[in-house]
């Protein structure tokens, strides 16, 4: 048996044809691009994150964040000082002269971690575009926002009227069981090895929830939850494969039209970056990176809100069915998928549809893959 999780593709100057079918039909489907400009894109981005990831280090208290800028295939560079902006232009970057640094925006919002958000808050995230802390609440939350981030400057409120849900009850790469059917659904994530080579899956910490046995459709056992990281600011957990199974953990995410890309390794794509999802539910859908490190708190769950810090935070639609599921970026592993706003489609009193079903931007959230890799110590699957 083949357990298909998590996983990209190399870019480099691969042709078109060289990408499997399924990421550039979705990438043409959800981006508009031809296969050509799907794999120029990915090619652009890929040295777009190298030149970002130099500068910041050469730059250090003058960096004000970076992004990916589609109209021009180019890195955008931040800075707080004009002495700085010949320095950005000479890499081929496009340079912007921000106010505060990033380092700066990074400490007001580590304060705002520290301090008890209220209900009406539903997520904050540095937007790096913008320069400013971007704080969301329910409709009527933003006097309550402007007092939870009393002191702060640079901070922009945006009121929605969709729910922050964890996607529990969900799929990845292809549909995972808790404690069989009954136990609830999520998604594969992404297949790895511990310190002695040993197979370990990789999905959402809150599908734990639903029982410790992790199954396959048919009831076929994959094995049981190991470690969970949920309730305590992350979302991911650890699944101990039974050898006894026989499954063969592949390197590989699925694009549910019979193909699959391969993970080549797990670099973090800057924001404006392309990204698709692979889940269980919305099976295989595309976006763009919009925030990195947000702070994400989840409706009332067991009469409490959960709060999960870190996150990244795209535009791919994901609902109900796709926790734990992959996020790659061409070649290389990006997240486990974590939740989404929704809202009630049906009338049923129950979130269950991404915003892009209703016309607006959806607004979804992965936890980090390198992060569950490293506190696990795990070893991310290759191919």
């Amino acid at each position: 048996m083949a357990l298909l999780a998590g996983g990209l593709l190399t870019i480099g100057a691969q042709s078109a044809s060289a990408l499997p079918g399924g990421l550039t039909a979705a990438m043409g489907r959800d981006l508009g691009l031809s296969p050509a400009q799907a794999s120029e894109r990915l090619h652009r981005e890929r040295l777009a994150e190298r030149i970002a990831a130099g500068l910041r280090d050469r730059l250090g208290a003058r960096f004000a964040g970076s992004w990916f800028d589609p109209g021009t295939g180019a890195a955008v560079i931040g800075v707080t000082e004009p002495s700085a902006l010949a320095a950005v232009r000479a890499t081929g970057a496009a340079a912007r002269l921000h106010t505060h640094s990033l380092a700066d925006l990074d400490a007001a919002k580590a304060a705002l971690d520290t301090r008890q958000a209220p209900r009406e808050v539903t997520s904050f995230y540095v937007d790096e575009p913008g320069n400013r802390l971007v704080i969301t609440t329910t409709p009527g939350g933003r006097a309550a926002a402007e007092r939870f981030a009393s002191g702060t400057q640079g901070v922009r409120v945006v009121e929605s009227s969709a729910a922050a849900t964890p996607t529990g009850d969900l799929a990845g790469g292809g549909a995972i069981y808790m404690s069989g059917a009954a136990g609830g659904r999520c998604s594969a994530g992404f297949t790895a090895t511990s310190a002695d080579g040993q197979p370990r899956l990789l999905t959402a910490g809150h599908c734990a929830d639903g029982g410790s046995l992790v199954n396959a459709l048919g009831n076929v056992k994959i094995g049981d939850f190991s470690r969970v990281n949920w309730k305590d600011q992350n979302d991911f957990a650890e699944v101990t494969v039974d050898p006894a199974a026989g499954w063969t953990l592949l390197p590989q995410v699925s694009t549910h039209d019979g193909g699959a890309v391969t993970i080549k390794g797990s670099t973090e794509a800057a924001v404006g970056a392309s990204l698709c999802k692979s889940g269980s539910t919305t099976r295989w859908t595309c976006g763009v990176v919009t925030a990195r490190n947000v702070t994400v708190k989840y409706g009332q769950i067991d009469g409490s809100a959960i709060t999960v810090r870190g996150l990244v935070q795209h535009n791919a639609c994901v609902e109900p069915g796709d926790s734990g599921g992959s996020t790659v970026s061409g070649d290389q592993a990006q997240g486990i998928t974590s939740g989404a706003k929704l809202y009630d489609a049906n009338g049923d009193g129950r979130n269950d549809s991404c915003l892009a079903k209703r016309g607006e931007e959806s607004v979804s959230w992965h936890q980090p893959v390198n992060e569950a890799l490293k506190v696990y110590r795990l070893t991310l699957a290759t191919g």
